[in-house]
Formats: structure tokens, C-alpha cells, sequence
């Protein structure tokens, strides 16, 4: 398998985690001191991570996200990587608001003892937010630190 075939394989679980709402699945895509930056300011470690995401999760009916086009390089000899990786969000809050969410990813990975790759870091960078019709937010929304 080649080293984009591996992060894609990476990327697509976490996608495929978060349509499922699979939170434990979810988190073993995360390297045990990795770090999550969503906007709200860097969440530290794979537990800390999960609780933020089961958090953030618990606000939506259904959330479907799509992975798009990405690319990636890995480093075997040292066992780390990085790469940046596009996607769309559909979601339904629990308050009945339909949203649109798209961004790129920026990741670093980390080969782990066990050999599977995994999520040193990631941080999003927003592209847009609001309802599918693009009559919403451009760019970062207000309060959003990376």
C-alpha cells in the first residue's frame, strides 16, 4: 500500500467514525498525546480529545461528513507524516438546524507501536459554514483561533 493509500485509509475511518457516530472508533484514530484544533483553542491528548468530541457530538441529530481530494507523505525511518485533506459536513442539530460545514484538514500522523498510523495533530481550517444555499460564513467564524 502506498503512504497516500495509508492516510487515505486513515482519513476515510475518521470520516467514517463520525457518520456512525462511533465515538470509541472514532478515537482510536488518535495518537495517545496527539492534538485536536477545531477553532476553540488546542485539545491536548486522545482522552481529553474524545470527551470533546462525544461533547460536540451530543449537540447533532446526524452528522455526515465526506472526505474529498487530500494528499499526504510519511516518513518510515523517523514514523511520522503530514498532509492536508479537503471535506464537507453535512449535519442536523438537535434543535433542528440543518448546516453545512466545509474545511481542509492539516495533519501531522504517527506511526504507533501496534504499526498503524495514526493522528499526531490535527487542525482545521474552515472554508465556510452556514446552510447548504451559501448564504452563510466564508472563512473562520468569529472567535475562531488556530
Amino acid at each position: 500500500m502506498s503512504d497516500l493509500e495509508i492516510v487515505r485509509a486513515l482519513a476515510h475511518r475518521y470520516v467514517d467514525t463520525i457518520c456512525r457516530l462511533d465515538v470509541d472508533a472514532w478515537a482510536d484514530t488518535w495518537d495517545e498525546d496527539a492534538t485536536w484544533q477545531i477553532g476553540r483553542g488546542p485539545v491536548q491528548g486522545r482522552t481529553a480529545i474524545t470527551e470533546a468530541f462525544a461533547r460536540a457530538m451530543s449537540l447533532f441529530d446526524q452528522v455526515l461528513q465526506l472526505l474529498h481530494s487530500g494528499d499526504a507523505t510519511l516518513d518510515h525511518t523517523t514514523g511520522t507524516g503530514a498532509g492536508r485533506w479537503y471535506f464537507s459536513e453535512y449535519s442536523r442539530t438537535k434543535t433542528g438546524k440543518n448546516l453545512l460545514y466545509l474545511g481542509a484538514y492539516d495533519d501531522t500522523y504517527r506511526l504507533g507501536p501496534d504499526g498503524r498510523w495514526r493522528f499526531a495533530s490535527r487542525t482545521l481550517e474552515w472554508l465556510y459554514q452556514g446552510p447548504a444555499d451559501l448564504s452563510g460564513t466564508f472563512g473562520p467564524p468569529p472567535g475562531y483561533t488556530r
